[in-house]
């Protein structure tokens, strides 16, 4: 497993070495998804100046792939979702009012039809768009590190 630590690669190699990691940090669930169109296009959301993926909190008594959905459809405006298949996971690290965050996103392929978008402005989305699976690449060098590495391993089987 790959953990992202200020932003740099740490691997972790059992499940002990990631309680060890862990204990200094409060663990977040977050999920999201990689949504394919019929046009082989992938919906990408820019917020905060970078190129992402929706995703968001997991809520209480939520199951993954139903956060994964909501989180879609809140963010991008997105609707007639199909579930594909889970991805693997994405961690990374960060602060939150000074507290230490190792945030799990559980991740999912989705497709849905093309279809208008509407990007959640007040979670700080500024566009919500369909991008050629050609151009995606080039989205990504805009991106999170653990969110390259998705798209690296996960981008080629969806």
């Amino acid at each position: 497993m790959q953990i992202f630590h200020h932003d740099q690669p740490i691997e972790i190699d059992s499940p002990e070495a990631f309680d060890q990691f862990a204990c200094d940090f409060r663990i977040i669930h977050a999920a999201g998804g990689i949504v394919r169109n019929e046009n082989d296009e992938i919906l990408m959301i820019y917020r905060l100046g970078k190129w992402d993926f929706p995703k968001g909190k997991v809520e209480a008594g939520e199951q993954y792939h139903e956060a994964a959905m909501r989180e879609v459809q809140e963010e991008t405006g997105v609707h007639d979702i199909t579930l594909d298949k889970p991805l693997p996971s994405t961690f990374h690290t960060y602060e939150l009012h000074g507290e230490p965050i190792l945030k799990e996103t559980h991740w999912y392929a989705m497709r849905a039809p093309q279809q208008p978008l509407v990007p959640q402005t007040e979670e700080d989305i500024s566009q919500a768009v369909w991008v050629p699976l050609v151009e995606v690449d080039t989205k990504m060098e805009l991106s999170y590190p653990s969110l390259k590495a998705l798209w690296k391993e996960a981008g080629k089987r969806l």
